[in-house]
């Protein structure tokens, strides 16, 4: 007798992708002017001379990747989610 097959729940590619993305974070650089870096990460993916670029890159980028942008104030607090 043929023993019956066993289904694993696998999750999708989807929810794999989206475990693999994370939120955009624009905050000030220690050098000066600020920067765009995925949530966690140590390096900043681009530099920027003013909050204005910087939120304008990072909200391009977030739209196409599917996540959200953190932007965050001069003194590194917090300033708006989306």
């Amino acid at each position: 007798m043929a023993s019956p097959k066993t289904t694993e729940s696998k999750p999708d590619e989807s929810e794999k992708e989206k475990a693999r993305k994370r939120r955009q974070y624009v905050s000030p650089h220690p050098d000066g002017g600020w920067q765009v870096k995925p949530e966690g990460a140590t390096k900043a993916t681009k530099r920027f001379k003013t909050k204005a670029e910087a939120e304008e890159f990072a909200k391009d980028l977030a739209k196409r990747q599917g996540v959200g942008m953190v932007r965050q104030k001069k003194d590194g607090k917090i300033q708006k989610k989306r």
